[in-house]
């Protein structure tokens, strides 16, 4: 071992934790040890998210203690035996999914389709801390021309390609976006980068203003007017061949639905731990012959995002708040936890 890495090695880490429900902690803890086919990542961006926010709330799926932030970015400082694809100095992404390494999918090589797939910061320790050590199948390298603070949207980036693709949407035809979310948002860009017409339907102007001056031509302000009659008229009459419903929204499962014309495609998009449930009537759906697609996951999407982030095809700097300190990460939570907003704080951890 170098003497680098004995420093590394032996300087305890900290970390902030949820330790019960709205109680954040900083924690420290010797370094972890660095295994076969493991990197040790310098934590240098962090978001926190939706799924932060209600794991914080004791409203996900998440067994309390964890380190929250499943979304961050970082400086790759030791590898393991058998990393050949990245090295010490590498800016890299880190996917929210946990690959478990031993499904017939995971040793395929296919991890995208892992059958035990984990969530960083919910089903295990996130990002909140000062260094993690993760695998290096679940780091994407970054181009020097990403900042740090834009590649924690990645894999909103991811989520909102792989929308696109399971909707099999084709250049020209309409999608109607339930929620001007920050995934929302994302998803419209993208849209338009695939030559598609995107209907963002939201009820905070805010919101609907941001993605205006990101080039969304169409907005509905749903509080204001009849979304379904306004995409009707947008689209001639025919309704939108696609309809995708962001599950962080506000927007009604069953407006979503309708939005969508007969023989429609829908999907439910969400990151995982972003809603308890999800309420509506199937019957529309039935009697339309829509086809209905969930869709939780960009991890097969994570390089073709890096390459429209680098090429610049979406921009997310709109979409943040603010950014804050590590130490200043018990006060974002507290003052998030008890209002619905949609644009997101950048943690710096140095």
């Amino acid at each position: 071992m170098t003497y680098a890495a004995e420093v590394w090695y032996n300087t305890l880490m900290k970390a902030w934790k949820i330790t019960a429900p709205r109680t954040v902690e900083q924690i420290s803890s010797p370094s972890e040890p660095v295994g076969p086919g493991q990197v040790k990542v310098k934590i240098g961006y962090c978001l926190v998210s939706r799924p932060d926010i209600m794991t914080y709330k004791a409203e996900t799926a998440a067994e309390l203690p964890v380190v929250p932030g499943g979304s961050c970015c970082g400086m790759v400082v030791e590898t393991g035996e058998g990393v050949g694809d990245l090295e010490r100095g590498d800016r890299v992404f880190i996917h929210p999914q946990k690959y478990c390494g031993v499904c017939a999918a995971c040793k395929a090589g296919h991890y995208s389709s892992c059958e035990n797939v984990g969530y960083y910061g919910i089903t295990c320790d996130g990002f909140m801390r000062d260094f993690a050590v993760v695998q290096s199948i679940d780091c994407t390298k970054l181009p020097e021309r990403i900042q740090g603070r834009d590649a924690v949207f990645l894999d909103y980036i991811a989520i909102a390609v792989q929308t696109i693709s399971a909707l099999d949407i084709r250049k020209g035809e309409h999608i109607a976006i339930a929620g001007a979310s920050t995934l929302g948002i994302i998803l419209g860009q993208v849209a338009l980068y695939y030559q598609t017409v995107p209907i963002l339907v939201d009820t905070n102007p805010e919101y609907l203003d941001k993605a205006s001056q990101l080039g969304i031509y169409y907005t509905i302000n749903a509080a204001e007017c009849n979304a379904r009659n306004k995409i009707f008229h947008i689209t001639g009459g025919k309704m939108a061949e696609c309809a995708a419903h962001i599950a962080s929204g506000e927007i009604p499962v069953s407006d979503s639905i309708s939005f969508a014309g007969r023989g429609g495609r829908l999907a439910i998009v969400g990151r995982y731990g972003c809603r308890h449930e999800l309420d509506c009537s199937l019957r529309p759906v039935i009697e339309n012959g829509i086809t209905v697609i969930g869709v939780s996951s960009g991890a097969k999407n994570t390089q073709v995002a890096v390459n429209m982030l680098a090429n610049k095809a979406v921009s997310v700097a709109p979409l943040v708040t603010g950014e804050a300190g590590f130490d200043d990460i018990p006060l974002i939570f507290e003052e998030n936890a008890d209002v619905n907003n949609h644009l997101k704080t950048v943690i710096k951890m140095d």
